[in-house]
């Protein structure tokens, strides 16, 4: 019972700690890994002077001198971390970087091994095996202390999905080569040959993958069934990633791949089975889980550095020298050596000499390198010597890493020019920022009236407003600034981006996740061929999301021949709903582009983003006609359940904003929503088609030819 209290107020402690630390990064900007790495060896230093004091104080051992096995750190703290990080990733994004992505995270794995294990060899006279045991350990980057930097320095978003990708699934690869050499170096012939490590690499990475995409595929179904109970999302949400790990684990596969291809999936389906409202609440829950585990593992193996370092003198230093200079040139190999080739084969777009030596330095190391040392130091089946000579030199480099590139991360974004906004973001910057300028000059205006404070009061504020802001004086002029090619990439880009936060709102029922995710695939294409293409990509991909199913010619079939007709019902009813969806969803853009658009490039530009609009709306419009001709009584039907649909959740929106008013009482709001939850259970059945006088295949859609 003792031990339980002192754990407990030794947790807080951790907490507060953190918190302060959190505080002090967001104020300095100072580097958040750099700090609990400075702080966690304070502490452990300060732990190994008290104890000589205090004896007493070794009632504190279990949190303290990690008498627990170094793995369950990574029980403990990896899962979240991991599956917070791919659940916020955008999958689409990534996916035109994955062969790079795969190359950092395995390939440059090996090259780091072999380098820092051949460089210490030949330099130091250890064995081979113990210096690419030392390579492996080191090989892996943090994704605590990576993904955090990076974000915070400003860095572009394809240099952050690169290295973020790259230390999501790289961790898989240093361990399946570190049980390697461990069993080399431990007699156990069996599973020490290269081919074993291949063959254990190859059965955890893919067999991680084929299992986190499985688990994530039924945690996806699961949160569909649900509905719109964010409740139930969350706690699913919050059981997924430990047992996805342990199960990994035990079944032979790599537990950490699990959970992110368990959190990958669930980003890419997750957004169409939640409401915006509960997906928006889960990544924030899932920021502060990710957040508090990070910074505690952080913690928690940097108390461990003093006993790390135990015997360490300035011999020691040339050796460590020859490992951070052998990993550096290891990650310009792969970088400047292998990255060229996926462009020459066409597997990945080029990536330019900044963004790699950005990669390159930027390849920190922290509390998985540390706790995987800490297991070496622990593995008493190892010689005394090698245990000693990893846990010294990685302990070193880790600290070298936190210490020399995470805390001159920052500068070296800034010397390669990497935090500097594009010609087009910039022009679009300053074009936001005038806007927003006029809109709180008003409110200003409006404020000082109606407090009586002086006008010469109010203009001082504005000036100073204006100087903050650092807005210039000239008027900018968006059609000089960029070509209208590039405006209009840029404006349809937004269009469709947002097209696609607007297609989870027609979930819950009120269309089939069928349906939601054709039009989140179908919005996610219709961005990439924008960027590529342009006017004419963004007309090719959303022409596509009215094409009739290739299920159609059969369902047809068994309607007239055998008297089938469930297939053809949900196929048509399934079209129906997307096609009135995808008309509310246009009108929704079009007001968009007047509102918002406009403003921003200018009323010639949204004229034709207007016509553009037009176009796609009448070509929905005439496939609507078509579908209620062939249905007759039943499109009525579909009419109505989506009406009553819309209703029905526009009430319970206007009575939580009764309820925030503080018009009506929450027991209210309750009682009213009572009857809304059954009304709308009633309406999400869909009626069924009893007979269909015309088949689909006498109405051809006659689509608008477009550019």
């Amino acid at each position: 019972m003792e031990i339980l209290f002192n754990l407990l107020i030794l947790g807080s402690l951790l907490l507060s700690i953190i918190a302060f630390v959190q505080w002090f990064s967001a104020r300095t900007a100072f580097p958040e890994a750099t700090l609990l790495a400075l702080v966690g060896m304070t502490l452990g230093f300060s732990y190994a002077t008290l104890s000589t004091l205090w004896p007493e104080i070794h009632q504190f051992d279990p949190l303290l001198t990690a008498s627990l096995p170094a793995e369950i750190y990574l029980w403990i703290f990896l899962p979240p971390l991991l599956f917070q990080a791919a659940l916020s990733v955008d999958v689409r994004e990534m996916m035109p970087d994955a062969a790079p992505i795969l190359l950092l995270a395995v390939v440059a794995v090996f090259i780091a091994t072999g380098m820092v294990g051949v460089s210490v060899w030949l330099l130091s006279g250890v064995a081979l095996s113990t210096g690419l045991l030392l390579g492996a350990v080191i090989a892996t980057t943090d994704p605590s202390a990576v993904i955090a930097i990076f974000r915070s320095v400003g860095a572009p978003a394809r240099l952050i999905r690169l290295v973020e990708g790259e230390s999501l699934l790289n961790d898989a690869a240093a361990i399946a080569i570190v049980g390697v050499l461990v069993a080399s170096l431990t007699g156990n012939a069996a599973a020490a040959t290269w081919q074993a490590g291949a063959w254990a690499l190859a059965a955890d990475f893919g067999g991680g993958l084929l299992f986190g995409a499985a688990a994530g595929r039924i945690g996806a179904a699961v949160l569909a069934f649900f509905g719109n109970d964010g409740k139930a999302q969350t706690a699913l949400t919050l059981s997924l990633p430990y047992p996805v790990y342990l199960i990994g684990e035990s079944i032979g596969v790599s537990g950490v791949v699990a959970v992110v291809a368990t959190g990958l999936v669930l980003s890419g389906l997750g957004r169409t089975r939640t409401s915006p409202a509960n997906w928006a609440y889960l990544q924030l829950l899932w920021a502060q889980i990710a957040s508090l585990a990070g910074a505690t593992v952080f913690l928690l193996a940097a108390l461990q550095v003093p006993k790390m370092l135990e015997g360490i003198t300035l011999a020691w230093l040339p050796m460590l020298a020859v490992v951070i200079v052998a990993t550096l040139l290891a990650r310009l190999v792969a970088l400047f050596g292998f990255l060229p080739l996926l462009s020459r084969l066409k597997l990945s777009a080029p990536i330019s000499a900044s963004y790699k030596l950005a990669i390159t330095w930027g390849g920190l190391r922290g509390a998985v390198t540390l706790v995987l040392a800490l297991g070496i130091a622990e593995q008493t089946a190892l010689p005394e010597q090698i245990r000693h000579f990893v846990a010294i030199l990685a302990t070193g480099f880790v600290l070298f890493s936190l210490l020399v590139n995470g805390a001159s991360l920052r500068g070296v974004i800034r010397c390669l020019k990497l935090n500097k906004l594009s010609h087009h973001d910039s022009a679009l910057q300053q074009q936001a920022i005038r806007l927003s300028t006029t809109d709180v000059e008003n409110a200003v205006k409006r404020t000082a009236h109606n407090l009586h404070i002086a006008p010469s009061i109010t203009e001082e504020v504005i000036a100073r407003y204006h100087r903050d802001m650092a807005i210039e004086t000239a008027p900018l002029d968006l059609d000089q600034a960029l070509p209208e090619r590039d405006r209009m990439t840029i404006a349809l880009v937004t269009l469709a981006i947002r097209e696609r936060d607007l297609i989870p709102r027609y979930g819950s029922g009120v269309t089939s996740i069928h349906n939601l995710d054709a039009m989140m695939h179908n919005s996610g294409r219709t961005i990439d061929a924008v960027r590529s293409d342009g006017r004419i990509g963004y007309n090719r991909e959303a022409r596509k999301i009215l094409a009739t199913s290739l299920w159609l010619k059969p369902s047809i079939w068994l309607n007239r021949h055998l008297r089938i007709r469930w297939p053809l019902s949900w196929l048509l009813t399934n079209r129906f709903e997307l096609l009135i969806c995808r008309r509310a969803a246009l009108e929704e853009l079009r007001h968009y582009n007047t509102q918002r658009l406009t403003p921003l490039f200018g009323e010639r530009m949204c004229a034709l983003l207007d016509e553009i609009l037009d176009v796609r709306i009448t070509a929905v419009d005439q496939a609507i006609q078509q579908t209620e001709a062939q249905f007759g009584p039943h499109a009525y039907r579909l009419e109505q359940r989506m009406l009553r649909l819309f209703a029905l959740r526009r009430s319970t929106e206007s009575m939580e904003e009764m309820v925030q008013d503080r018009l009506i009482s929450q027991q209210v709001f309750d009682d009213v929503q009572r009857g809304l939850h059954r009304a709308w259970r009633n309406a999400l059945d869909r009626p069924h088609i009893s007979h269909t006088a015309e088949t689909p295949e006498k109405h051809s859609s006659s689509e608008p030819k477009q550019e």
